[in-house]
């Protein structure tokens, strides 16, 4: 069997019991003489164990095992330290929980009064459209519903009464209506989490990396016009040739309107990229809020490099055969020479065409425009 404590194993083994036949044998087991302490040599090559004589007999004792690890009890500094880190996981716990129940609790609000306008609207366009049809038997049922979710609104009945109050001129019951109303009202959106203003995305090994800073010498905050620049770097990080065809851009601004920006190339151009080369380019975007978001695609092509010297090859015309020697000998000097200048010509120029596989996209990674992120004087 084994005995496990504390993590330390340690193994026990059953002893047989040992009959004594007299009480001098106990006796001698008790208080044995010195020298019968010291087992023999063979007895010790033999079995590996020490050994005591018992008037001519031999009782073999056990190896002796391992040492336990002497267990220590914490004393009262590290129980306080102990004590201390327990409390304050369990502060932070229950932070966590507090505030998860309130986001929660928030939720559940913005929930409940969406619903509640929601089904009001809808009753309401429903009255509407049955009286415009002359149906009033639906209008009229339609009102008695929309009246009832109205009175089950606390928040409406509270604006209700508070109108009234200030009509009436009860301005201390007006008071206490409009803390009332004010408890009633659904909390706020949380701030949406700030997007960095850049980004870097690779795809299909073609690496974008873009980033944008506000310009504040050609924006009008009192008008609503915002100027935002942004520089776009393009790193072709394959071993192939690729071309960007297309762009595609997705602008929105603080108030989640949205535009999308489509068209050929980029700033005029529709760059080829051999493998490890950059492109780079600026441009700006206009908005009407101080912050904002861009994100998009490129379409890229891959391109395949044909030297020239290889097309040539085979596109020699084979003459008729007509003609005297003579007149061969006399063309074939300058003939020789016009090859020589076209092999050099050859040797540098290069043609390039759109390979086998399709075009392919790139994502621009998502970053922001934000006026108050640090402006250029530009």
């Amino acid at each position: 069997s084994s005995v496990r404590e504390e993590g330390l194993v340690t193994s026990t083994t059953r002893v047989a019991r040992t009959v004594l036949p007299t009480m001098s044998t106990a006796r001698a087991l008790a208080s044995p003489p010195a020298r019968s302490l010291a087992p023999g040599a063979s007895t010790r090559r033999r079995c590996g164990t020490r050994a005591r004589l018992v008037r001519g007999r031999s009782l073999k004792l056990l190896p002796r095992g391992p040492k336990l690890t002497k267990l220590t009890r914490p004393g009262p500094a590290a129980g306080v330290a102990a004590a201390a880190a327990a409390a304050s996981d369990d502060d932070a716990a229950s932070s966590v929980a507090e505030t998860s129940d309130d986001e929660a609790d928030a939720d559940r609000r913005r929930r409940e009064a969406e619903d509640k306008a929601n089904l009001q609207d809808r009753l309401r366009t429903s009255m509407e459209a049955a009286a415009r049809a002359e149906d009033f038997e639906l209008a009229a049922r339609l009102r008695d519903e929309l009246n009832e979710a109205l009175e089950r609104d606390e928040r409406h009945v509270a604006k209700r009464e508070l109108a009234a109050a200030i009509a009436e001129e009860r301005f201390e019951d007006a008071a206490a209506l409009r803390d009332l109303v004010a408890s009633l009202e659904p909390p706020p959106l949380p701030p949406p989490a700030e997007v960095p203003c850049h980004s870097d995305v690779t795809t299909e090994g073609v690496n974008v990396r873009v980033m944008s800073q506000y310009v504040a010498s050609r924006s009008r905050p009192e008008s609503g016009q915002y100027f935002f620049a942004y520089s776009v770097r393009i790193t072709n990080r394959t071993e192939k040739i690729v071309q960007l065809r297309r762009r595609r851009w997705i602008i929105t601004d603080g108030d989640e309107r949205v535009e999308e920006v489509a068209g050929p190339g980029v700033v005029g151009q529709q760059p080829v990229l051999l493998p490890g080369q950059t492109f780079e380019y600026a441009s700006a975007c206009p908005l009407r809020t101080r912050t904002g978001t861009m994100e998009g695609t490129y379409t890229f092509a891959w391109l395949v490099a044909t030297p020239a010297a290889e097309l040539e090859e085979g596109d020699g015309e084979e003459g008729d055969g007509e003609g005297s020697e003579d007149g061969e000998k006399e063309e074939a000097a300058p003939k020789e020479e016009d090859a020589r200048d076209m092999d050099e010509f050859s040797t540098a120029l290069t043609f390039l065409r759109e390979g086998e596989q399709s075009e392919f996209a790139v994502e621009i990674g998502l970053f922001g425009l934000n006026a108050d992120a640090g402006a250029s004087t530009q």
